[in-house]
């Protein structure tokens, strides 16, 4: 009789955990479900034109790298623009422009090096480590521009980047 009343207790406890863990399982389950991320802000385009139209802003880029293909424009409605350029070794290169004059980047990694130069009039700010270029930044004409790069391009090719597509948007001023 002992017996049979401590198997009976044995699997009240055992079924009794089990009971609160499929309760604690379809809770979490049930919470899963409701909660909601952040909706993605972008755009993806193929045509800058189309880009322009949905940003609000024109931005006149032509290819600025050699051995880089567009893959994307993409587009936060009236706050931001830019191109995403890759390689065949699988860099990738950011190129933005968006209103006012905070950075528009993203790029918030730290950089051990940080120099300026001034283009057509423009101070350029370069972020760097080790003479390689991770981000580029200036303003003009109201907008505020930047390139990233994944791997890291060197100040010279940053400055020339930098230089055409200031002189490319002179126009918009």
């Amino acid at each position: 009789m002992k017996r049979t009343i401590f198997a009976i207790a044995i699997a009240a406890l055992v079924l009794g955990g089990c009971l609160s863990t499929q309760k604690e399982n379809s809770a979490q389950d049930s919470a899963s479900q409701n909660a909601v991320g952040a909706p993605n802000p972008f755009y993806s385009f193929k045509s800058l034109e189309d880009a322009e139209k949905k940003a609000g802003f024109k931005f006149n880029l032509l290819d600025v790298f050699e051995n880089y293909t567009i893959q994307a424009y993409r587009v936060i409605p009236k706050q931001l623009l830019e191109a995403v350029y890759d390689s065949e070794s699988g860099d990738e290169i950011r190129i933005r422009k968006a209103p006012g004059k905070n950075d528009p980047s993203g790029d918030y990694n730290v950089y051990r090096e940080k120099s300026s130069q001034v283009i057509d009039g423009v101070e350029v700010i370069f972020f760097a480590n080790e003479n390689k270029c991770g981000k580029t930044v200036w303003q003009t004409g109201g907008h505020s521009y930047s390139i990233t790069s994944q791997d890291r391009i060197s100040i010279d090719k940053a400055i020339k980047t930098a230089s055409k597509i200031i002189e490319m948007n002179s126009a918009n001023r």
